[in-house]
């Protein structure tokens, strides 16, 4: 698994690169795959880059991450790179922040990271390609996959995509073979296994046989430093021939380690160790030494053959436990004519180092501090678990008022709103009744008015004048008495009823502690008032639903995480008992050493400074300046 690392300022870039047609063909159904973030591709973007907003001080607060598979390992399904991704964000540890993982081919994946988590934290990114990459081991050994150090180790340069455009171009994107560079690998390492042995010459006449053109770089000197090879029909965009160094095409064919194979050491030099020179003998002119010299060397280069190939060999007469036996049938199979198998290398169990991180991260532990951490992980596992039990408990909690199975707390505060109102009802309604008493009193005394300023006025009229109205200046007098009384009649009901309506108001207030109920009363009432209420529940449940989610979402990678860290802790201590014994001794004293403070020379602290003091001890003074102690170290004698 490769991760490449790149980062940048703007998240929907990057997730439009992921959804869009891309360069080239593998941009093909494109889909999130893991993730703490929903929505569409520039929801999510959006979301990302606003945790980002909140450290404007940081230039580049985009993390991307591509992981990439070879085709040995085949094609994952989504729920596989799904756990990938969340463990790789997990050790990288970025699972407090916004991130989301995006498949549009079929061997990698896209991973985008805020590195602002949702609080507005920073998260570090020092030395983000190691951890990377230790990461990335990690997963292949859990997920079985190919390791990317033993894969790329004896390889050359891979092919890249212009070589590989290239080969496509000259021989049709249809074609069946692999690149030419990868086919030149595999034939010249066919002939050289072919050659084992045999020298140069046998090399480059298979070479010749395979069609494959060489030509050997030979200095002035006469050194030999290896070869250049191509293929027939191999030439560039000008027509020129193609060639390739060995080293470009793999490492393992470099002269240095082709010539070991060959058995051909480089011109005017010696080749590493001393060369096996094997000669078709007579029986008869051969001594027992020699036999027994001869045997020991022809074995021996059979076994190096067949361990560099990766021959099991198989049970043979020649193999015997028996070293008479044994020598016997060797001599006997090499004037048969017959390959004498190499001898079964014993198979030795090898236990990682202590200090190897990442075979054994918890190695460098003591028994003790073993122990602790083990305990401590899996209480942090536990507590972790129960904070996921609770936030799944909230969320179904929030669902429930989200989908409007239970009602939310703005209904209950407006029927509760509505049930105090209702109290106030009975007093308002006797403060409407009143009001409508002294308005009605209001009219009986304007009208009242009206009757008495008339009669005033026709008082001072004439006898004749009041004659032609029908009327005398008594009657008059006595009209206008009337309607005096009248009107204090009616001011004094409506002061009355004024006075009631107010006395129902003030009760209406001291039983619902509003100010103005009768307003409130109208503001709750109504099919309207209730929906609206009905709606922000559902909002406010489906917005609290979404963070109960990611908050069980955050705790089960947490957990997971401890989870895998008390496992790996349980391994150790396994480990630990099942090596061997000096082993373990060794380990327990190397741990020991290392955890021991490394002590440059005694110093002492003097007492009341808190400072350290690095002077000469008090019995390493000169005689002439060491003083006696006091000669009273109790209660003073007085005066």
């Amino acid at each position: 698994m490769i991760a490449n690392i790149t980062k940048g300022r703007k998240a929907v870039g990057a997730l439009v690169y992921d959804f869009g047609p891309g360069r080239r063909d593998e941009h093909l159904n494109p889909r999130i795959v893991a993730g703490n973030v929903t929505g569409t591709p520039l929801q999510v973007g959006r979301m990302l880059d606003h945790t980002a907003r909140l450290r404007p001080d940081i230039t580049a607060p985009i993390w991307r991450c591509s992981l990439s598979l070879p085709d040995e390992d085949g094609i994952l399904p989504d729920a596989q790179w799904a756990d990938i991704a969340d463990k790789f964000i997990a050790e990288m540890g970025f699972a407090g922040a916004p991130w989301v993982a995006v498949r549009h081919g079929d061997d990698h994946i896209h991973l985008t990271v805020s590195r602002v988590d949702w609080s507005g934290q920073l998260l570090t990114d020092r030395w983000d390609y190691r951890r990377a990459r230790e990461a990335a081991d990690r997963l292949e050994e859990e997920h079985g996959l190919v390791r990317a150090r033993d894969r790329f180790r004896a390889e050359g340069p891979q092919v890249r995509n212009n070589e590989l455009e290239a080969s496509n171009r000259r021989r049709g994107p249809d074609a069946t073979v692999p690149p030419e560079r990868e086919e030149l690998r595999r034939i010249v390492r066919e002939v050289r296994d072919a050659s084992r042995g045999l020298g140069r010459d046998a090399f480059e006449s298979g070479l010749a046989d395979a069609g494959v053109g060489f030509r050997a770089n030979v200095a002035s000197t006469g050194r030999m430093n290896g070869y250049s090879f191509t293929l027939e029909g191999w030439t560039d965009g000008t027509g020129a021939q193609v060639w390739f160094p060995a080293s470009k095409v793999a490492k393992d064919l470099r002269w240095a380690a082709l010539h070991q194979v060959l058995g051909d050491p480089p011109t005017g030099q010696s080749a590493d160790g001393p060369r096996v020179e094997v000669e078709v003998a007579r029986s008869q002119d051969l001594t027992p030494d020699d036999v027994e010299d001869f045997t020991e060397r022809a074995v021996e280069m059979l076994r190096r053959g067949r361990a560099e190939r990766g021959v099991v060999p198989a049970d043979h007469p020649a193999l015997s436990t028996d070293p008479a036996r044994r020598l016997l049938e060797q001599w006997r199979a090499k004037q048969r004519g017959e390959e004498v198998p190499a001898e079964p290398l014993p198979a030795v169990e090898s236990v990682p180092a202590w200090d190897d991180k990442r075979r054994r991260p918890y190695g460098a532990l003591g028994t003790e501090k073993l122990k602790a951490a083990l305990q401590k992980a899996e209480r942090q596992a536990e507590r972790l678990a129960q904070s996921r039990d609770a936030a799944q408990r909230d969320a179904r909690g929030w669902d429930a008022q989200a989908t409007g199975a239970v009602t939310g707390k703005a209904v209950q505060e407006l029927h509760k709103r509505r049930a105090l109102l209702a109290q106030a009802e009975p007093h308002l309604k006797v403060e409407r009744e009143q009001m409508a008493l002294a308005k009605q009193a209001d009219t009986a005394a304007d009208a009242a008015r009206r009757i008495w300023r008339e009669a005033d006025g026709r008082k001072g009229l004439g006898r004749w004048e009041l004659r032609r109205l029908k009327t005398s200046k008594k009657a008059e007098a006595q009209k206008a008495e009337t309607a005096s009384e009248a009107i204090h009649l009616y001011v004094d009901r409506a002061r009355e009823a004024r006075r009631a309506a107010s006395d129902a108001y003030r009760e209406a207030v001291k039983v619902t502690g509003v100010n103005n109920p009768a307003v409130e009363l109208e503001r709750v009432t109504g099919p309207e008032v209730e929906r609206d209420a009905r709606e922000r529940d559902q909002s406010e449940g489906v917005a609290r639903r979404e963070m109960a989610q990611l908050d069980a979402a955050t705790y089960e990678r947490q957990r997971t995480a401890e989870q895998a860290k008390a496992a790996a802790l349980r391994q150790e201590q396994t480990l630990r008992t099942t090596m061997p014994e000096e082993q373990r001794k060794a380990e327990a004293r190397a741990r020991s050493a290392a955890a021991r403070p490394t002590e440059t020379g005694k110093t002492t602290r003097k007492a009341g400074t808190g400072r350290r003091y690095t002077g000469p001890r008090p019995d390493e003074r000169p005689p002439h300046l060491r003083q006696p102690p006091p000669p009273n170290k109790g209660k003073g004698i007085g005066l």
